[in-house]
């Protein structure tokens, strides 16, 4: 999970501007754990949302921002947060930010 968070929180640097904001954020919601990271980046384009979590995919402003990067980091994010039961998900404007969600069961 360490890992999850990591890249989650590497992305949002790497992709908001010199100067912007980044918020990471952590709650307990029905007996487990929802962790939040927040930008004011350069946001996820419409027609890339759906594809996010692919392996290999980037975003065409992602590309442009940050030309390093192989795609893998959500695919194997979302990979490890599922075997978790949990869930990943986001909410992006482009041009706006993103802020990515992980929600994890508690642990009996």
């Amino acid at each position: 999970m360490r890992d999850v968070l990591q890249n989650v929180m590497d992305n949002a640097v790497k992709y908001t501007k010199q100067g912007g904001l980044v918020t990471v954020g952590v709650s307990e919601e029905g007996g487990g754990l929802h962790f939040w990271v927040e930008d004011d980046g350069i946001g996820i384009p419409d027609e890339a949302k759906n594809k996010i979590f692919a392996r290999f995919f980037r975003a065409r402003n992602a590309i442009a921002t940050e030309t390093d990067g192989s795609g893998l980091g959500l695919f194997i994010a979302q990979s490890v947060v599922r075997r978790h039961g949990g869930k990943i998900w986001f909410e992006s404007v482009e041009g706006k930010g993103t802020t990515f969600h992980v929600t994890l069961p508690a642990v009996p």
